[in-house]
C-alpha cells in the first residue's frame, strides 16, 4: 500500500503485514483510522480503516478463542 506523507509529500509503502498489523490494532482498540509514521520526516499521517480495507481485502477480524475451564 503507497501512503504519501501530508507533512513532507514524500511517498513510502506499507507491506501487507504491516497493513493486516495496523488492521488487527485499529479493530481491537475501535478506532476509525490507524497513524502511519513516515520514514524520512518521522511525522505521522492517518490512514483511514477503509484504505486499509481496501488494501487487504483478504483480512478478517480474529474472531477470540473461547476457553473452557473446567
Amino acid at each position: 500500500m503507497q501512503i504519501r506523507c501530508y507533512h513532507c509529500s514524500k511517498p513510502f509503502a506499507l507491506n501487507k503485514d504491516a497493513v493486516h498489523a495496523a488492521l488487527e490494532q485499529i479493530s481491537e482498540q475501535n478506532q476509525s483510522h490507524y497513524n502511519a509514521q513516515c520514514p524520512h520526516c518521522r511525522k505521522v499521517s492517518r490512514v483511514s480503516r477503509q484504505e486499509l480495507q481496501h488494501a487487504a481485502p483478504d483480512w478478517h477480524p480474529k474472531t477470540p478463542e473461547k476457553t473452557v475451564d473446567e
